[in-house]
């Protein structure tokens, strides 16, 4: 029987971004870090990753009522 994650989907959907979006949108380095931000802002939740070479910043906003 598989255990139930204690992780909020929040935390899941950041561990999402960590393992599968690394490559900078703007230069195409490949961050094998792959640190995600997260922040609240009202109703919207940011997910932001700086790339580590050309400093560029890639946003994920999710919204919710």
């Amino acid at each position: 029987m598989a255990a139930k994650s204690s992780r909020s989907p929040f935390d899941r959907l950041r561990q999402h971004y960590e393992d599968k979006e690394r490559k900078c949108i703007e230069c195409g380095y490949v961050d094998t870090e792959g640190n995600w931000r997260v922040t609240k802002r009202g109703r919207e939740i940011h997910y932001q990753h700086l790339c580590p070479r050309c400093d560029a910043i890639d946003t994920r906003i999710l919204r919710y009522d």
